[in-house]
């Protein structure tokens, strides 16, 4: 099978600019620190959790993020954004941080991978104006 090229930073480039051009009021704070989801979005009252990726199918999810971001979502508000692409289909999902978590400890436990996931929310193709609606309802807008 073929790969796609990562364009992770290009997607999300995208999305800010589409999430400011809907709400600029919003504020957009970038995470460095390991473990630290990619975003924190506040807006409306409320401050949400972002971390982004793009599998082409599959991606990097190191364990101390998955779980840094499951303890935010018990506490706050924290998904995952998974824009998946495959030569054949493009589609955005948004997925709980425990979702994740599990998967990770079924492949500790012997389990194959996949990047089946269950999602949330999902649309198909990579459609900011969608994501930036899904984002807004997350702070009641």
């Amino acid at each position: 099978m073929l790969l796609v090229s990562k364009r992770e930073s290009e997607l999300k480039s995208d999305l800010m600019k589409e999430l400011h051009r809907q709400c600029p009021h919003f504020v957009v704070q970038l995470f460095a620190s390991a473990g630290s989801p990619d975003r924190s979005i506040t807006g409306e009252g409320r401050t949400t959790h972002w971390e982004f990726k793009h599998g082409t199918p599959d991606f990097e999810s190191p364990g101390l993020q998955e779980l840094t971001c499951s303890r935010i979502d018990l506490q706050g508000h924290c998904r995952y954004v998974i824009w998946q692409e495959t030569r054949l289909i493009q589609r955005t999902l948004i997925v709980r941080p425990r979702v994740l978590l599990a998967r990770s400890q079924a492949i500790r436990e012997g389990a194959e991978p996949t990047w089946s996931l269950q999602s949330e929310l999902s649309c198909v193709g990579f459609d900011h104006r969608w994501l930036v609606g899904e984002i807004r309802k997350a702070h009641r807008v």
